[in-house]
């Protein structure tokens, strides 16, 4: 069974428990999709953010629809598991979803930072910001 990681911006740091083994960080990629973020409506500092923090992770990079290249990558490499972040971002589980008809998809949770009712609007950071920083500086974030 060949695994590859795949990364994407909700858990950008070398730390993230989706690079620990049995994973293997050489194998991880990162989707530039333009469609998507048009759509999540990020604008040039976010997506300058996101690139320069990839340029400090063990990641390749590759450009198009995230779903189409995903799938082309576990063609190209025999993969049958993709490892990636667990994610209450609804277009990203979308894609989770769409890629389990055809592969193993594994999501790995992480730690929250805080413990906050779901949400329905995540597109924007100080929307977050403003519910999170309530409970973020509590004993252990509010859990």
């Amino acid at each position: 069974m060949s695994t590859f990681i795949w990364l994407h911006e909700e858990a950008l740091r070398a730390t993230h428990p989706l690079f620990l083994p049995p994973a293997n960080p050489e194998q991880s990629v990162f989707i530039w999709d333009d469609a998507y973020m048009d759509a999540m409506e990020y604008g040039l500092k976010r997506r300058v953010f996101l690139y320069e923090t990839l340029l400090d992770l063990p990641v390749e990079i590759y450009a198009g629809d995230t779903l189409e290249t995903l799938k082309k990558l576990a063609e190209a490499t025999r993969a049958s598991h993709i490892r990636t972040a667990a994610t209450p971002n609804p277009r990203l589980g979308q894609i989770m979803d769409a890629l389990s008809s055809t592969l193993t998809v594994e999501r790995v949770a992480d730690e929250a930072f805080v413990n906050l009712p779901e949400q329905d609007n995540l597109r924007r950071f100080f929307k977050y910001w403003n519910k999170a920083k309530r409970l973020a500086f509590q004993p252990n974030g509010g859990r």
